[in-house]
């Protein structure tokens, strides 16, 4: 094969990756929900012992109100606990849990900081509750979100649900209507992978499991809300979506404010593939396939952009390859205005989208150099909101 042609293959394969990742696949589980049998899951409305658990690193401004959200919820408060566990909180966050403390609200202090994964492997085991609810301090629940969680364990088949979360716009904020608009891309997807049982991880802020299911993680998992189900689902379990058990989370108020949080999630992600590696065999139909297309090729993203910018420019003696190059630098000018308006607070959707996609795919390349070099911890720092 000449090595032009060899260019072309590597440049048009790229293409086709990020291509069928980001708008071939959603269409591909249109058909897949519209011609494969959609499985049949039971639901109760009978109560079961219920924990929320919400692990918080000095989380002052934002714990009052999550105990008071909770404490309102329409649940059975006989079968409710709210566990707060705090990993190494050196501010009032502890103070203010203990003014709250009750039959319902339990404290876990933990003075050491340790990781929010380690919290949970201590914590958990110690939870007699048979549901575990995670949330996080600053996300709170619609009245009726736990009861639509709940509802879905009368099938033994299921063992774990996620909820929907929804970006709401601080005072000055712009990102919301991005992060809002991303998220309706993702809902749909999760939507039909939901159906099928074969949910890809989950909303950190509203997810529900089997406390009996629960798999300690290593000790340096970096993605807890990802790896906790994809553990239950790797035992042959259900995983899967209702958006009806929703809850709301305030936007950052910048983008540039959630890098390091993406880059974190971005090392998190790349470690996830190295041990959830057996989770992409075909034998296991369509959750492999949905971990092929809709995790682990976006995830690779970032290279196959770089190759094809590369390759495109070894082709620029065609003028097709000349138009698609135009085309690039184009987009990627149009990223570049966007974080300028970004910074400016001025909302401009297509060039803020253009940056928002442009600085995710970055977040995963720095976080994929995070991961191989040892970088990223598994401690986390609350992003301000």
């Amino acid at each position: 094969m000449p090595i032009e042609n060899f260019i072309k293959f590597v440049f048009w394969l790229a293409f086709f990756f990020v291509g069928y990742a980001y708008i071939l696949y959603p269409f591909l589980l249109i058909v897949i929900d519209n011609l494969a049998p959609k499985k049949d899951f039971q639901q109760s409305d009978e109560a079961l012992s219920v924990a929320i658990l919400v692990a918080a690193h000095n989380e002052e401004k934002v714990i009052a109100n999550k105990i008071k959200n909770c404490l309102a919820l329409d649940y059975p408060m006989e079968f409710l606990q709210i566990v707060i566990a705090s990993d190494g909180s050196d501010d009032k966050t502890n103070e203010i849990v203990r003014k709250h403390q009750s039959k319902n609200v339990i404290l876990m202090d933990y003075p050491q900081r340790q990781g929010k994964i380690n919290v949970l492997n201590q914590t958990i085991p110690n939870i007699q509750s048979e549901i575990v609810v995670f949330s996080d301090a600053n996300t709170l629940f619609h009245h009726d979100a736990v009861k639509n969680l709940v509802r879905h364990f009368a099938d033994k088949r299921i063992g774990c649900v996620c909820g929907g979360l929804h970006f709401i716009n601080a005072d000055g904020s712009h990102t919301a209507d991005l992060e809002g608009f991303y998220w309706r891309y993702e809902t749909f997807m999760k939507n039909i992978e939901g159906r099928r049982g074969s949910l890809l991880g989950a909303n950190g802020g509203i997810y529900a499991i089997r406390k009996t299911l629960y798999e300690p993680c290593l000790e340096d998992t970096i993605i807890d809300d990802f790896m906790i189900p994809m553990k239950i689902l790797e035992k042959g379990f259900k995983v899967i979506y209702d958006p009806s058990a929703s809850a709301k989370e305030e936007s950052a108020h910048k983008i540039v404010q959630e890098k390091q949080r993406r880059i974190r999630i971005g090392a998190g992600d790349f470690q996830a593939l190295t041990r959830l590696s057996h989770m992409l065999n075909p034998v296991l139909g369509f959750s492999a396939l949905a971990f092929w297309s809709h995790k682990v090729l976006r995830w690779l993203a970032p290279f196959f952009l770089i190759t094809i910018f590369l390759t495109n420019i070894l082709l620029l003696k065609d003028p097709i390859y000349i138009f698609i190059f135009l085309g690039q630098c184009l987009f990627y000018l149009s990223a570049f205005f966007g974080q300028l308006l970004s910074w400016a607070g001025i909302k401009v959707k297509f060039f803020n989208l253009c940056y928002y996609f442009v600085s995710m795919n970055l977040a995963l390349l720095l976080g994929f150099v995070r991961f191989i070099s040892g970088e990223q911890a598994a401690t986390w720092n609350r992003t301000e909101r």
